[in-house]
């Protein structure tokens, strides 16, 4: 987030002090040029929050989902550098027309979606905050901000190995933070959110259970030390098992203790393997690409600000609960290896890992799959990054649903720094073929580094005859520079041609008007083979792949 604190020099602060202890509202209006002397502007026009929620940020331009968070009805205050409020404001009633006046001085613009309790279930608490300067008869813009967690979220999960063996009724898990506290009961499937009462803090966990056909309850305790806000600390309870064959109830938590050893019947465990079948196993899946073949990440994919104008949505479904969802990431870009590993490990299982969900948000990564049937990865979260290096990356997804069924595929982008042309079709993957609709567009970005000598275009289809290509003036091979005598045609068919193409390095070349004269024609395949040479005898070829029905 843009820092926006600035120092005002001495002669303004002792302004500001005096001013702070005169002023405690906003004046809307100039109403003397002496009131006015020390008046500068707050302007809400560009002010666009974001919350970062578990499962994806939401914009403040979103539809509110069912149990979302709704920004706009987050509060804003406007507060002085004494910490006084000047005044508040839902965030869908901002001013955004109007800029308030204030008295030149440091503010804070403070927004929340409520008030934190001790401890609750299912109450998130989203919270952000910018200081920013007024400075006397100018006008300030406040921009972006994003909400994040405040509180602590804490869920509680058993395995399914052990969670057979346990007497439900007498199990349970109580998690305290300072004074306050939850007790989640064995089969608890809400999420408690704590209240921080410092930047690092304890949970205390305390564990009740009964072993299945006995009476005799257990008692464990643990804490959990530097816990922070917006952290998600997921508790599950599992079975360790020792070399010996014994077994033992454990946690995923270092410091986990317990009084005593309990002995868990094993006997379970010499059953024959199932092997499920594989129609059941989950689905791994990229919606109009295929993942067998690499992604090719350009520097024409991000806008001016260098923000990634597309999505990499890999979605994975799956007919029972998923067990683990495991991404192992490698490159050939050493480099890029040792930033990712400075933020995240290399290989992690989003079902049961200790990564907070800040960063596995700010990855693309989902924070809650465990026992989930669907999970979405959003990859384009880490196309800027991609884009600081070159060289191929590898994104290898494992799904292993409770019964035990699998499936892997491996997302593979590449972003390689080249001299030679490039062809892009603007909103589709031009390695697959398309299907013609009505209002179809077939725009192709080409670019030439090394600027473009030859342009060549082959038209491939078993229903466009040369003499149906004769009628509309062309012919089944041509290039935009070189055969003059089809030039008129392919202006009229909205082709550049000539001086257009020629020495360019950049270019825009559209079909669309060409493909409404095919569909004129009835149903079949038409094929357009196009070629690229620079100046450096570098040639580049893509074939457009149409389908009209």
């Amino acid at each position: 987030m843009k820092s926006v604190v600035r120092m005002l020099g001495i002669a303004a602060m002792c302004l500001l002090t005096l001013g702070a202890c005169k002023k405690d509202k906003i004046d809307y209006a100039d109403s003397d040029a002496n009131s006015t002397e020390n008046i500068g502007y707050l302007s809400f026009a560009e002010f666009e929050a974001t919350v970062m929620e578990d499962t994806e940020n939401i914009t403040s331009t979103s539809k509110t989902r069912a149990e979302a968070v709704d920004i706009n009805t987050f509060d804003v205050k406007i507060m002085n550098n004494e910490g006084g409020v000047i005044t508040t404001f839902k965030y869908g009633e901002r001013p955004t027309t109007e800029p308030l006046a204030l008295e030149a001085g440091v503010y804070k613009v403070v927004m929340s979606s409520g008030q934190m309790q001790g401890a609750a279930w299912e109450s998130p608490v989203y919270a952000a905050s910018k200081e920013f300067t007024v400075t006397r008869k100018q006008t300030t813009t406040v921009s972006d901000i994003v909400c994040k967690l405040s509180n602590v979220k804490v869920t509680v999960g058993y395995a399914a190995d052990l969670a057979a063996q346990f007497d439900a009724e007498y199990t349970k898990m109580t998690v305290e933070l300072a004074e306050s506290g939850l007790e989640y009961a064995f089969n608890e499937t809400r999420a408690g959110y704590f209240a921080p009462v410092a930047q690092e803090n304890t949970l205390k966990l305390t564990f009740n259970c009964r072993y299945a056909g006995t009476t005799k309850d257990i008692i464990m305790t643990n804490e959990i030390k530097g816990v922070r806000a917006a952290q998600w600390r997921k508790i599950n309870v599992v079975v360790q098992h020792a070399s010996d064959g014994s077994a033992t109830i454990g946690i995923v938590c270092d410091t986990w203790t317990y009084d005593e050893e309990v002995t868990f019947d094993t006997s379970t465990m010499m059953m024959e393997v199932e092997i499920p079948d594989d129609t059941d196993a989950p689905v791994i899946n990229w919606e109009g690409h295929d993942l067998t073949q690499p992604f090719e990440l350009s520097d024409d994919m991000f806008d001016a600000d260098g923000n990634f104008t597309s999505s990499i949505n890999v979605d994975v479904t799956a007919k029972n609960p998923l067990k683990s969802l495991v991404v192992k990431v490698s490159s050939d870009n050493s480099d890029f290896i040792t930033a990712y590993e400075g933020t995240m490990p290399l290989e992690v299982d989003l079902c049961n890992t200790t990564t907070s969900a800040l960063i596995l948000n700010l990855m693309g990564y989902p924070t809650n799959v465990s026992g989930e049937k669907t999970a979405r990865i959003k990859f384009a979260a880490q196309a800027a990054t991609l884009k600081s290096y070159e060289g191929t990356y590898n994104y290898e997804i494992t799904a292993v649903d409770q019964n035990g069924a699998s499936a892997t595929a491996t997302l593979v982008i590449q972003h390689i720094t080249s001299l030679a042309p490039r062809i892009v079709w603007t909103g589709y993957d031009i390695d697959k073929q398309q299907t013609y609709v009505a209002g179809m567009t077939c725009d192709l970005q080409i670019t030439a580094p090394m600027a473009v000598a030859d342009l060549a275009v082959k038209i491939i289809s078993q229903t466009l005859t040369p003499e149906e290509l004769a009628g509309v003036g062309l012919a089944g091979e041509f290039s935009l520079i070189h055969d003059t005598q089809y030039f008129e045609s392919l202006k009229n068919l909205g082709f550049p041609v000539g001086d257009e193409v020629q020495g360019k390095t950049e270019l825009n070349l559209s079909i669309t008007s060409f493909l409404g004269v095919l569909n004129m024609l009835g149903s079949g395949d038409h094929n357009f083979e196009i070629s690229v040479t620079d100046t450096e005898g570098n040639t580049t070829t893509k074939t457009v792949m149409m389908h009209f029905e």
